[in-house]
């Protein structure tokens, strides 16, 4: 059915003060906020830590995860040149890991990049909490409803079946083959969605855009198919040792 019939503001009065919003931000907010929230992180929703964030439950929304930034330095904690540069480094990682993110997911629907686009996990946005700003995704689940398998889980239990191990081949080839930069692609960072159910296939959860201070991956084409290409044999190496 067509909808011509319904404008840009339509849709708009329509999503202010929707579910879906209050679901995400623990409150009613209206048209045009960018910081969801205030939301409160408590001890119990704590499920796991990366290199640089904590991974939070959402409080009131199970489809959700929170990343927050885990300090490298406390404030007022250390002076001199070296403390300075932890601090540039911290300040670094917490700005362009929100940044990153969000640039790059909205990068990746600007047009059709190819199927890759399908298996990249939605980012919804950034809340305040008690822990400080945090970055809102999308939890990729099994079929009980756990958190979704890593890749590098998968291996270490010998759980890659030939089905599972085809989809896994074929998500890292639509990697190299996209124009997107993915720069800090890890075993971590795939996971298996739908695990132990009939729709199972692998997606990426993080490590989309580049982390350094010099962005040699999205400048230069030819740096960034090389790390791809690098994963890519990655996977397959570790798959010929595994057997598979």
């Amino acid at each position: 059915m067509s909808n011509q019939g319904s404008g840009p503001a339509e849709h708009v009065n329509a999503a202010a003060g929707s579910d879906k919003e209050r679901s995400i931000t623990g409150e009613t907010k209206g048209p045009g906020a960018l910081v969801f929230g205030p939301l409160s992180l408590a001890e119990g929703l704590l499920l796991t830590r990366s290199k640089t964030r904590y991974i939070y439950k959402h409080p009131n929304d199970p489809s959700l995860l929170v990343k927050v930034h885990i300090p490298r330095v406390q404030a007022g904690s250390q002076k001199g040149l070296k403390a300075r540069l932890e601090s540039l480094k911290d300040r670094f990682l917490y700005t362009s890991g929100i940044e990153r993110d969000l640039r790059h997911f909205i990068a990746s629907r600007y047009q059709d990049y190819g199927p890759v686009c399908q298996r990249i996990w939605p980012v919804h946005g950034v809340a305040q909490t008690d822990m400080g700003l945090g970055l809102l995704v999308a939890a990729a689940r099994d079929e009980q409803g756990h958190l979704a398998p890593t890749l590098r889980t998968l291996l270490d239990e010998k759980r890659l079946t030939p089905s599972r191990v085809n989809d896994l081949k074929m998500l890292v080839d639509w990697v190299v083959e996209s124009p997107l930069t993915f720069a800090d692609l890890n075993l971590e960072n795939i996971v298996l969605e739908g695990a132990g159910g009939g729709l199972e296939r692998f997606v990426i959860i993080d490590g989309l855009g580049d982390r350094t201070w010099i962005p040699t991956q999205r400048w230069f084409r030819w740096v960034r198919q090389a790390k791809k290409k690098e994963f890519r044999a990655k996977v397959h190496r570790y798959l010929e040792e595994s057997g598979l």
